[in-house]
């Protein structure tokens, strides 16, 4: 059995990046106490607050936290399992059944049924990309949110109530089109709404509005020709036809960053962003007058939004996993999440929903109130967890080819729903040979 998931975890560790020699850490002093090795991809400078407070008030165990760079943790973790030598808790934000396919992580059903552990606590969208194959790898421990953002400097100059943001995805087209103005020469100086401008695509959320399904059959079968999600292309090629593709992409190239970004510049009159945005806002152009809403919807559609989780989990081989369980719980508890918001500079949301709630957080930012209710009606962005990777490249490049008209949206999403389908298949029937090989819990 170990063979065969040195082979597995061998394998994927090639492929995440190459071969890495992996190191064991020194030998820690014997004086007893538990030395809990917790590698988080995180670029914070200080130890955050969880971890200070459990080595504060946990006298037989000592987390050390080591940080690991993006474009190397995956391959440093498999290695490290593959010559049993692993962490004891790891801190990721890729999606967990992905990790789980690879038999890189420790279930923890038993965990969870011995102590009573209340996943009620967690959103519900965080606490799904917790399981694979009706198994729990993972606890939520931070969270994001999106809202509709507007200027209400730019409303009220365009004949628009500031305090009115549009409900519905056909109000924001309205509202765009008086929020647009050219110059003399005809170049756009501002725009009302970008559909693919920003780290969130409209079209996923309309689609998810709509009542899209894009994974079917427990997880087997992708969907993508599905109406909801053939509404959400179709409405996306209107919104281009209206425009000229190349005047846009030439407004959107002077764009940048921090006081650069559209909306911030105020050359965007209406965005959805997500949660950390008030702050940057501050940081960046404090006198920017903006409103934060519900993101608009359809006629009789619920509003729905985006999130995804950084998680906690225990790796295969780990030395001391009640200690990491232990530190686990203890992390995503309601007053080490709402203490550790308070200190962030950069705001994540506590994916304790409890914590989320609570009058101490919603007051930190007066538009945490809508951020939470977008979470509590969010869905994640692991759409298709075994295929993560291929399922974004494949949709966003059948969006591409859809406003650039080489496809029509039938054609686009089929074209990428063969595609995803087959490297869904591939990695499904990998993962069932390695499981008929493995007694896996």
């Amino acid at each position: 059995m170990k063979q065969i998931i040195k082979i597995v975890l061998g394998l994927a560790a090639l492929t995440a990046m190459g071969l890495f020699l992996f190191l064991p850490d020194s030998k820690p002093p014997d004086d007893g106490k538990i030395r809990l090795r917790y590698w988080m991809v995180s670029a914070l400078r200080e130890l955050p607050f969880h971890v200070t407070e459990f080595n504060r008030t946990h006298q037989n165990i000592i987390v050390e936290s080591t940080p690991l760079p993006w474009n190397e943790h995956e391959k440093k973790i498999l290695t490290s399992i593959l010559s049993e030598n692993p962490p004891d808790v790891v801190f990721l934000v890729t999606p967990v059944a992905k990790w789980a396919t690879r038999l890189a992580l420790t279930p923890l059903d038993d965990f969870i049924k011995r102590d009573s552990f209340d996943s009620s606590i967690f959103f519900s969208a965080l606490w799904d990309e917790m399981k694979s194959k009706d198994h729990i790898y993972a606890l939520p421990l931070y969270s994001n949110s999106y809202a509709f953002f507007y200027n209400k400097r730019l409303f009220r100059e365009a004949g628009l109530d500031p305090e009115k943001p549009p409900k519905t995805w056909d109000e924001v087209l309205q509202y765009s089109s008086k929020l647009t103005k050219k110059d003399a020469k005809g170049n756009f100086i501002q725009m009302g709404f970008i559909p693919t401008y920003g780290n969130i695509q409209t079209s996923i959320i309309l689609a998810w509005e709509l009542g899209a399904q894009m994974l079917l059959n427990d997880g087997t079968r992708v969907s993508l020709t599905n109406k909801p999600t053939l509404d959400a292309f179709n409405w996306i090629a209107n919104f281009y036809n209206q425009y000229n593709l190349k005047d846009i992409s030439t407004f959107v190239a002077g764009f940048g960053f921090a006081e650069q970004h559209g909306f911030i510049s105020e050359k965007l009159g209406m965005m959805i962003l997500d949660n950390s945005f008030p702050d940057q806002i501050k940081l960046y152009n404090k006198n920017l007058e903006y409103g934060v809403a519900d993101i608009p919807t359809f006629e009789g559609h619920p509003p729905v939004s985006s999130t995804g989780s950084w998680w906690l989990a225990i790796p295969r081989g780990a030395k001391n996993i009640e200690a990491a369980w232990q530190f686990m719980k203890f992390a995503v508890q309601k007053n080490i999440q709402l203490t550790e918001a308070e200190r962030q500079k950069e705001l994540l949301f506590p994916a304790n929903k409890l914590a989320a709630n609570d009058p101490a957080f919603l007051s930190l930012n007066p538009a945490n109130k809508i951020f939470v209710d977008m979470i509590e009606h969010s869905k994640t962005p692991t759409v298709i967890p075994l295929a993560h990777d291929v399922f974004w490249r494949e949709y966003m490049g059948a969006q591409e080819k859809v406003i650039h008209k080489m496809q029509t949206p039938i054609e686009a999403l089929s074209q990428a729903e063969k595609t995803i389908q087959m490297v869904l298949n591939e990695t499904i029937d990998y993962d069932n040979y390695v499981r008929s090989k493995v007694s896996v819990n």
